[in-house]
Order: C-alpha cells, then structure tokens, then sequence
C-alpha cells in the first residue's frame, strides 16, 4: 500500500530504467513453456498471486475477500481508477475482520482504517510470539518475536490462538465469525508443534473479512538454462527488498551466463 511503498518512488524508477534503454511492454500474456523467440535469456518474476483460502462453512457470503482484492483495488483507486459501487471493497462504516497475522494481514489493517471502518480485529491460529526475545530462535535463525507494525498502532483488536470454524452470514452476507481457541502442545523430536482443540467457541461480529494467510509458492516447470526465477516466484512470498535483492542475484546471474556469448558474438 502507499502508506507503506508510495507509487511515485516506483514510477521513478521505471522512468530511469526506461532512460537506461528498458522497453516495458504491459498487458502481455506469456506462456512459460512457450517463451517469446529472440532472445538470450529470461527472467521469471511473476510473483506469488494464488491466495491461501479458507474453506470452511458459509464461505460463499457475501463480504469475505482476499486481502489482495481490497489492497490491489485501493492502489488503482489511488492512481485515479474508478469502479462500480457493487465492485468496491472498501471497509467505510464496518466492522472489519482481518484472519492472519502476518505483513499482509498488517497492510490490510492500515487500509481499512484509512477506509473509514468503525473497527478492526486481527485474528492470528497460532500463538502470541514472546516480546522482544525469543530463546526458541537464537540467531542466525530467524527471530519468531511479536512484531507491531505502524497499522497496529493506529488502532486495531490483535487476538491469537484462534481457529476460524465458520462464516456466519445474515441474508447472504457475511455478519460474523465463529472461532474456537486453541492450545499449541510443543514440538517434541524436531517435529512441529501440534495444535489442540479446546472447544471453546465464540463468534466475533464482522461485516467484512479480509483473508490475509499467506500465498501458495508457484510448482515451476523444469526450465532451460537460459531461463532465471527470481523473487517470490522462486522463493514464496517475501518483502520488497528481499525481491530486489533477489533480482539483483539474478542480473549477477544472468550477466555471468551471458558472458560467454558475448566473446562467441565478437
């Protein structure tokens, strides 16, 4: 979201890309096992597009979207876009649930706010990580810590060890969630923790719920040599700077495997 990435830091840099002699050509669609002729090399960074779902009861009501309808639509809206009022997604006067506690579940609270919503509730499965340190993951390994971004100080509901078990609708739309808490045994021999039902429901009121759990990574084919993956469409989904690090990885790549046809060329 531009609260987080403003458009015009990208916009600038296509403009000085271009200038480099980069021709962009949106709108195309491209079949990876059938790569446009005439060229060298390929780089592959298409991202991580397909969405975890959530399939449990009462998932066809109205009023429960991706996080990426809502995020992608309010860009286009900032941009000067426009839709039709029964296409917006848009959280102005409701009550709005946010299932997943991870960045993309955080861009979501900060959007709806900016909507105008009366609340936000962020709902996470797993349990609340411990603040500031985490003996469990001693580096180099990753720091499993709570981590409040900017979205979650500008006023949300963070609740964890929730398990959703079913969309609760009134008319065809979506006006709650039924949810059971839930207990996380540890992990023992190196295995995962195993979670534990306790059977204590409840049902958090919503009008509109946002699914923020994750993407799938993309099964990608066997490629040619000449052909390089870079970003969340090697790795699963990730942050911007881990893409353009990747990317910078892959130029490196790239321009080393060129290398030899360029002498050949002389």
């Amino acid at each position: 979201p531009n609260f987080k990435l403003d458009k015009a830091v990208i916009d600038r840099r296509m403009k000085i890309l271009e200038a480099e002699g980069i021709l962009f050509k949106m709108g195309v669609h491209v079949d990876v096992q059938k790569l446009p002729v005439g060229f060298d090399a390929y780089a592959i960074c298409t991202g991580t597009p397909t969405a975890r779902d959530l399939s449990i009861p009462g998932r066809e009501l109205k009023g429960i979207y991706f996080a990426l309808d809502m995020l992608a639509q309010q860009n286009h809206i900032l941009d000067g876009d426009t839709f039709p009022k029964d296409q917006l997604v848009n959280a102005r006067g409701k009550r709005v649930l946010v299932i997943g506690g991870g960045d993309t579940g955080s861009d979501c609270i900060g959007t709806s706010i900016r909507q105008g919503a009366v609340s936000v509730t962020q709902i996470e499965i797993m349990p609340q990580p411990p603040i500031g340190h985490n003996p469990d993951t001693p580096w180099p390994q990753w720091p499993v810590v709570l981590k409040t971004t900017s979205s979650h100080e500008e006023g949300c509901t963070r609740r964890w060890s929730l398990a959703s078990t079913r969309f609760i609708g009134k008319n065809g739309k979506v006006c709650g969630v039924e949810v059971e808490e839930v207990e996380w045994l540890p992990a023992t021999d190196g295995n995962r923790p195993t979670m534990k039902s306790t059977g204590k429901k409840e049902v958090i009121e919503a009008d509109m719920v946002l699914l923020a759990m994750g993407f799938l990574k993309p099964e990608q084919p066997k490629f040619a040599e000449n052909v390089f993956v870079a970003g969340d469409a090697a790795h699963g989904a990730s942050l911007v700077v881990r893409a353009l690090a990747d990317g910078r990885r892959v130029a490196t790549e790239i321009d080393r495997y060129l290398g030899p046809l360029k002498e050949n060329k002389k």
